[in-house]
């Protein structure tokens, strides 16, 4: 049988030079062969050039079992002895996480990773999906009956929060990851849920031997999702293309289309520009469900005057065409405090920036009604901004008074008032 090669440093050159365009770079590691071998790569690699990304390495501690801080610890010794600084990112879980455990437990670590990027300058993510992720990916899909998008699999590149997500070792395999750390003589942690057979992918890992006798090796699966890519790429050009013809998206967190576009253009364009849109507003990285976004389609043309929600989004219409704006949940939205000079990741839909100099700390929450009521009395608001998107922007207050939007610019609430320092950009969140 023969033996994995480890990931030579000429390959490394290649595989990593989509990390040189960024002047920092995070390194998603937990622990496990994979990552702490894009780790021990990266590092190489940044080692032997005169320029590039600063490198700092992200550790999310879930804390679903025992061990887990251990590891964490342990990728941070790793970490230090390549000269990288490192961040331990703990899991706080808001009651019992249900079947869905993986699932939401992804979604919480890129979050908290996107918070933390933006916290510290960091543009971009890096993350150590291989051929073997890529495949399984494929299979899981297939099963489902996912159509193109899904069965193109993981992309190389991808946004999440406004991050830039960079994936370099798709076609790298595992086992030439595992061949790299055994070379430069690293241990690595197993996390015991990769082999768990309640979980979807360890059973379909499981399965590895007997889908390569019948010719569905890793290689082959991850070749097909490699082309439907390509397809991909090509669709998702012309739905920018009806977008820049056909929609609008204001840096205050809402979009607007042009109804008789959607019920007129390709419905494979049309689902992807709602698809986006969506994203881009509601602030969800997942996509849309298909089968959903056809429903929303069909109701749009079956009922353009009726209003509809779906990810995180109200649909109605607006000023002669469809707007879509972050809904208003009985929840509520995010409230978080924001030091002096701290900047800070809100909603996963705006950047902010509170100035060094102000006096104190702010907390940021959504404008809501009250407050949008209170701007408008003091005709602090631009006369073209909906109600509804107005309501679900941060705005900023020390206890219970309003102090501006920074959306805005920080305009004070009052005339005796100075202008707040603070800042934000609507990240758009399109992929």
């Amino acid at each position: 049988m023969m033996h994995a090669r480890p990931v030579s440093r000429d390959e490394a050159q290649s595989l990593l030079a989509p990390l040189a365009r960024f002047p920092r770079v995070a390194l998603a590691v937990s622990g496990g062969p994979d990552s702490l071998a894009l780790m021990h790569v990266a590092a190489r690699w940044r080692a032997e050039r005169d320029d590039g990304p600063e490198l700092s390495v992200l550790t999310v501690d879930h804390g679903l079992r025992p061990g887990s801080r251990d590891e964490a610890l342990m990728v941070g010794r790793a970490a230090g002895a390549l000269g990288l600084p490192h961040a331990i990112l703990t899991w706080e879980r808001q009651g019992d996480v249900g079947t869905s455990l993986q699932a939401r437990a992804r979604v919480a670590r890129y979050d908290l990773m996107a918070a933390y990027s933006h916290a510290h300058d960091i543009p971009a993510l890096v993350t150590a999906h291989h051929l073997d992720d890529q495949a399984e990916t494929f299979l899981m899909r297939l099963k489902r009956g996912s159509g193109l998008d899904g069965l193109a699999a993981i992309p190389e590149e991808g946004v999440w929060a406004g991050l830039i997500l960079l994936r370099p070792l798709l076609d790298v395999p595992k086992a030439r990851l595992v061949a790299t750390l055994e070379d430069a003589g690293l241990a690595f942690a197993i996390d015991p849920s990769n082999a768990d057979p309640r979980f979807e992918r360890a059973r379909m890992r499981g399965a590895a031997d007997a889908l390569a006798k019948l010719g569905l090796a890793p290689a082959a699966v991850a070749l097909s999702a490699r082309r439907l890519r390509r397809a991909r790429a090509a669709l998702d050009a012309g739905a920018c293309d009806f977008l820049s013809r056909h929609a609008e998206t204001s840096e205050a967190g809402y979009a607007v289309i042009d109804q008789v576009a959607l019920t007129s253009a390709p419905e494979e364009i049309v689902l992807r520009a709602l698809s986006r849109l969506i994203a881009a507003v509601g602030g969800g990285e997942d996509p849309v469900q298909l089968a959903k976004l056809e429903a929303l389609l069909g109701a749009l043309k079956a009922g353009p005057d009726k209003a509809h929600t779906l990810g995180r989004c109200r649909i109605a219409p607006h000023a002669g065409r469809l707007g879509i704006f972050r809904e208003m949940r009985k929840a509520g939205l995010p409230a978080l405090t924001l030091q002096p000079g701290e900047r800070m990741l809100w909603d996963n839909r705006f950047r902010l920036e509170l100035g060094q100099a102000e006096p104190a700390a702010v907390t940021v929450r959504a404008l809501g009604e009250p407050g949008w009521r209170e701007l408008q009395e003091r005709e602090a608001l631009p006369q073209s901004l909906p109600r509804l998107a107005a309501r679900t922007l941060p705005a900023c207050w020390r206890g219970e008074r309003l102090l501006g939007l920074p959306v805005l610019g920080g305009p004070p609430c009052s005339r005796h008032e100075q202008r707040l320092d603070c800042r934000a950009i609507f990240l758009r969140g399109a992929n």
